[in-house]
């Protein structure tokens, strides 16, 4: 028996008399205006209720679009908030919240720079399924061929870190991914040149064997080939620069593994890189196999053209395949060409016309990024840019003389008789 019910009920009763009143009013207009009158009468709170009731069905009708429009908005609103809460988090940890919250290092640790590419793609776990004598196959659907794998030298390599001297302990397992073109001629892919396709990609094949020049090659039907096996350098990548959280890398035949995909930097016109779909495929099953074999990371899968330096000029992209154009998203991988390259943030390598040139007119966006992070080591040391980078590049020097003595020194250890 609360105030609000019997209002309630007071206003069921207005209903039921206006409803008779209605019902049987006189047909003369001017006695239905008289008793219309006495209507009046009753309260204005209950002649107003009356009149939402009597609205109620397009007043339920505007409420439920009314609450649809606001829950919708809120949806956006929420949803503008997730997006913006994770770029700033992103941007005050050089991270994705994906990867875990790691404060940023100075030094070395160029990988963990806002301009670094923060999406990291983990795949399941890989595993052998089955191994003959001339392939094996894994559980993502992988096949490598093993017709013309080879050995080489053993690996060796240290991560060189800010303050650390001469380096970490020395290295065995690859720690990344560098992804390469084979630049042999292209005949176009058509049906009627498959026998011609095929025996230019056995001559490749034979060739790479030869020169020890990759650990795989992914010809142009999609089939992997292993060359140099995981725990051997291939001749791939020469003088090159590569960085993550943990250090630099210096020369990273040792350091990281060689794909190599038969294509061509002028194969399909205006100097861009073609891939075929079955090439697709079969590297992004080959990058989850590497992957998950050595728990490489995301940040160390990158392209030649991205690492490759010149020593003698001190430029960067000395070799420029794949350094546009590489379908970083259909390898399941973040894009490399808006990270700082480590050769110029952290080495002070430059570029020229000639470079620009070959690369269509721009180089990527993760060189300006690089520049500008350079230029702020140099303010935080007090020294003018030049100086500074006069400093930086003989430090790259030392490192690559050391990488050159330990690759030496490997070679040695590797080539000495059983128990000497």
């Amino acid at each position: 028996r609360t105030r609000l019910y019997e209002q309630l009920l007071k206003l069921w009763l207005y209903h039921l008399i206006f409803q008779q009143l209605d019902r049987h009013l006189p047909g003369a207009d001017e006695e239905k205006r008289r008793i219309l009158r006495l209507t009046r009468r009753a309260p204005l709170a209950s002649r107003l209720l009356f009149g939402c009731y009597q609205l109620r069905r397009p007043l339920a009708a505007f409420g439920v679009v009314a609450l649809a429009a606001t829950l919708y908005g809120s949806y956006l609103g929420l949803a503008w908030a997730a997006r913006r809460g994770n770029d700033l988090l992103a941007d005050f940890y050089g991270t994705s919240p994906r990867q875990g919250a790691r404060p940023r290092a100075e030094g070395a640790a160029y990988a963990q720079s806002p301009a670094r590419a923060p999406v990291d793609y983990r795949p399941g776990k890989v595993w052998l399924v089955e191994r003959k004598e001339n392939f094996e196959r894994y559980s993502n659907g992988a096949r490598i061929l093993n017709d013309f794998a080879t050995e080489n030298r053993p690996r060796g390599y240290r991560v060189f870190r800010e303050g650390a001297g001469d380096g970490d302990e020395l290295k065995r397992e690859p720690v990344g991914i560098v992804y390469h073109t084979s630049e042999n001629d292209m005949l176009p892919f058509t049906p009627d040149n498959s026998a011609s396709i095929e025996a230019r990609s056995r001559g490749l094949l034979e060739y790479v064997r030869r020169n020890k020049s990759y650990n795989y090659v992914i010809d142009r039907f999609g089939q992997i080939y292993r060359i140099v096996r995981d725990e051997d350098a291939a001749n791939h990548a020469g003088n090159s620069v590569w960085s993550d959280a943990q250090g630099t890398y210096v020369g990273l035949n040792d350091s990281f593994l060689g794909v190599c995909f038969e294509s061509s930097m002028e194969d399909g016109g205006a100097g861009e890189e073609r891939l075929t779909e079955a090439q697709l495929v079969a590297g992004r099953l080959l990058t989850q196999v590497l992957r998950s074999r050595h728990q490489i990371d995301d940040a160390n899968c990158v392209t030649h053209g991205l690492v490759s330096v010149n020593p003698s000029n001190m430029l960067i992209c000395f070799h420029h395949d794949w350094a546009r154009g590489f379908p970083f998203e259909a390898m399941g991988l973040s894009d490399k060409y808006r990270v700082a390259p480590a050769s110029v943030a952290e080495f002070g390598f430059t570029y020229d016309e000639e470079t620009v040139g070959k690369l269509g007119g721009s180089l990527w966006p993760g060189v300006a990024a690089a520049e500008e992070e350079f230029a702020q080591r140099a303010a935080r040391a007090g020294q003018e840019p030049e100086k500074f980078r006069r400093a930086a590049r003989e430090a790259f020097r030392e490192r690559m003389e050391r990488q050159r003595r330990e690759r030496a020194s490997t070679a040695d250890e590797a080539e000495a008789p059983a128990g000497e």
